[in-house]
């Protein structure tokens, strides 16, 4: 059995009408790239069009929000300012030179549930693997099990038995997002969590387990992972705290997981990466190596490749903000 892949963890919307249903996409497959993406955050929202015949980034806008426009929660609606919101989404698809979909959407973590299940055993048919994880995500969720948006992976642990990652979103949610592409011509073909796709920027042969840490103003998430693998999955609001303050709650999250990595999964951690955007001073780095004495890098978004002749100021937007694009174009068909 394959372990998770990006390419088998999408929230995709089922291609016709009738009762949703978890996608799970064919053993080594990888998913095929929208023609647009839209990353939502609390602060900005970012857009990329792709050139997806080479792979390439074509091009990359932003438009910032105001405070409260956007509110990341499981069970409670999101978008607090939805004309706003879709005044900037509009805004961008106009600096991309393009409305077409279909579009890709990158939701803040905070909208979506990731849950790492264990089982020492699991029915083979995949109906019943649904039937099963349904209900031992339904104590996991704020919201009732019918109004989730599943998907999920297995996999064998090494230590013996089967472990599961699965992404909910609630289908109000969801909803919300996708109205503010009203205005734009095509259809949603990926949903993800933004962090889900940064994991194709690990070594994907790592022998030991790696913590990634994305980071923002108003949301932290750590991702345990080997070779690519979600082995943990935890996320907390940050509220916008000063620099200081911020680098203590980094730093105390990550001491915590690298505790589970060791106490719980009995996986050691090589490598530390953080993903921050806007940017963290060095100082971070420097004081998070010391907390865990482990070696601490930022997540690298690759040049070329993945990407296109950009304007100057396209080039400025994607090196500090893309990585989740370059992720996604990675892990790619």
């Amino acid at each position: 059995m394959n372990k998770p892949s990006l390419g088998q963890l999408l929230l995709r919307q089922p291609p016709s009408a009738g009762k949703p249903r978890p996608f799970r996409a064919p053993a080594r497959r990888k998913p095929a790239l929208p023609a647009m993406v839209f990353e939502f955050q609390p602060e900005y929202i970012l857009g990329a069009r792709i050139f997806r015949s080479f792979r390439r980034v074509a091009s990359v806008a932003m438009g910032e929000l105001d405070d409260g426009a956007i509110t990341p929660f499981l069970g409670r609606p999101n978008i607090v300012r939805p004309d706003e919101v879709a005044r900037r989404v509009r805004g961008v698809a106009s600096a991309l030179g393009t409305d077409k979909g279909p579009f890709g959407l990158l939701l803040p973590d905070g909208a979506v549930r990731v849950s790492i299940l264990d089982f020492q055993a699991l029915p083979s048919d995949r109906k019943e693997q649904d039937s099963l994880i349904r209900w031992k995500m339904k104590s996991l969720l704020p919201f009732p099990l019918e109004e989730a948006r599943l998907s999920f992976e297995i996999a064998p642990k090494e230590a013996g038995g089967l472990e599961a990652v699965v992404m909910a979103v609630r289908k109000s949610v969801l909803a919300e997002y996708e109205s503010v592409l009203d205005a734009l011509n095509g259809d949603v073909n990926l949903v993800l969590p933004s962090s889900a796709a940064l994991l194709p920027l690990l070594n994907e042969n790592a022998d030991a387990g790696e913590i990634l840490l994305n980071i923002s103003p108003t949301h932290l998430t750590a991702v345990v992972a080997k070779g690519r693998q979600i082995r943990l999955w935890r996320n907390q609001a940050m509220n916008g705290k000063s620099v200081e303050a911020g680098l203590a709650a980094v730093s105390e999250e990550a001491v915590r997981t690298l505790a589970a990595s060791l106490d719980h999964l009995k996986l050691e951690i090589n490598r530390v990466y953080i993903c921050a955007r806007p940017s963290v001073p060095r100082s971070w780095v420097m004081e998070l190596e010391r907390r865990l004495a482990r070696d601490v890098a930022g997540v690298v978004s690759p040049t070329l490749p993945v990407r296109m002749k950009l304007t100057t100021e396209e080039g400025q937007i994607f090196n500090e903000f893309g990585a989740t694009v370059s992720g996604l174009l990675m892990n790619a068909a």
